[in-house]
């Protein structure tokens, strides 16, 4: 019985231990659950809302940053208008009036001055003839070839906004390799003048009118020794009247122009030509006319093409022999192209090329014009 009894308390005994073994295991377990529950959600709590806002951080200064300024890539990006250009219409007519300054006026009150460097090369070939009663004793076929080179120093002064005067002053330098000479001195100077009459309007062309002077202070070719010198001059005066007038349609201007020259006569000559002394040389009456167009590429660059085409009609000799000589008419054109190139806000640069169509034009031409303000020879008079 004692024996039994013990067996039941050992019993009970493993199976108290057991249950309290078994609580304290099921208390441990809830403990960690609700440990890790509480560290998973501190951790998104923690976490989400941090990432979250940086992203809105970055998003919000992405928006509001300012972007870079995107560099021109291309040749047409490059040549497009920046801020501060001048109008395509202003400054295509300010390329263009630079180099035809016939077309154009100053203000009142206002200096301008310009450099004029011109080339010319002639090539002829000439008929060497000795005639005695009727008879041929001498014929000889001459290459000749002369080069010019003309420095001319231009002042122009604006009298009233309609009103522009000019004076001309030319150093010109000659070579002739038939006469196997040069020469260097100063040309004609001349005198001129521009007036628009009308103001401008929308819708009527602008009419400028011009007249010039041109004296014979260069060596007259009447009065040196003609088989051996050279002349820096026409040799007599002469007066011209002239109209010109243009317009602007994008991306071009169209212009035009006309004028007439009469020469003086000239008497008290005695110049030996031949077996015959010349006396008198009446120069009769030129003219001319010129037309073409002037094309922008862009904002600082333009391009002119002309065509010129100039007459001489009524010329005659007379000798100390009483007898005269009428020369005969001649007609000379040119084609010219030029370019105008802006080198600084207020410099404007042009080159020209020009071609001779016929017999008496000359069979090249070069020329640079700009002009001499930036060297402190142009200002506006208070």
């Amino acid at each position: 019985m004692d024996m039994k009894s013990q067996w039941m308390n050992k019993t009970l005994l493993v199976l108290s231990v057991q249950m309290a073994m078994g609580v304290a295991y099921a208390n441990d377990d809830v403990a960690l659950g609700e440990y890790e529950a509480v560290e998973e959600t501190t951790e998104s709590v923690e976490v989400e809302p941090e990432l979250g806002g940086y992203e809105t951080v970055q998003e919000v200064e992405e928006q509001n940053a300012t972007p870079e300024p995107v560099q021109p890539t291309t040749a047409s990006q490059a040549l497009q208008k920046q801020e501060g250009d001048a109008t395509q219409e202003t400054n295509l007519e300010e390329v263009f009036t630079s180099s035809e300054r016939q077309y154009s006026l100053i203000k009142q009150g206002e200096i301008s001055s310009y450099y004029d460097l011109d080339y010319t090369y002639y090539r002829d070939t000439q008929l060497d003839l000795e005639m005695a009663q009727g008879q041929l004793y001498q014929l000889r076929v001459q290459e000749n070839a002369s080069h010019t080179i003309t420095n001319t120093f231009t002042l122009q002064y604006g009298l009233k906004d309609n009103l522009t005067l000019t004076a001309s002053i030319p150093m010109v330098a000659k070579t002739d390799l038939l006469k196997d000479t040069s020469t260097a001195g100063l040309g004609d100077i001349s005198l001129g003048a521009r007036w628009e009459p009308f103001p401008l309007k929308a819708g009527r062309l602008p009419l400028i009118l011009f007249g010039n002077l041109s004296t014979k202070t260069g060596d007259s070719p009447y009065e040196i020794n003609a088989a051996t010198d050279l002349a820096t001059g026409k040799g007599y005066y002469s007066a011209g009247i002239g109209a010109s007038t243009r317009k602007y349609i994008d991306p071009v201007v169209l212009f035009a122009s006309v004028s007439a020259n009469y020469g003086f006569k000239e008497t008290d000559l005695n110049q030996k030509r031949g077996l015959r002394n010349i006396t008198e040389f009446d120069p009769g009456i030129s003219g001319g006319f010129a037309f073409g167009f002037a094309y922008s590429f862009n904002y600082d660059v333009s391009m002119t093409m002309s065509y010129q085409q100039s007459f001489n009609t009524g010329a005659e000799f007379t000798y100390h022999t009483g007898e005269s000589y009428s020369a005969a008419d001649q007609t000379s054109s040119t084609f010219s192209i030029s370019l105008g190139v802006r080198t600084s806000p207020d410099t404007i640069v042009n080159g020209t090329l020009g071609f001779g169509l016929t017999e008496d034009a000359p069979d090249v031409s070069l020329g640079l014009s700009f002009p001499l303000d930036i060297l402190g020879f142009g200002k506006k008079i208070r």
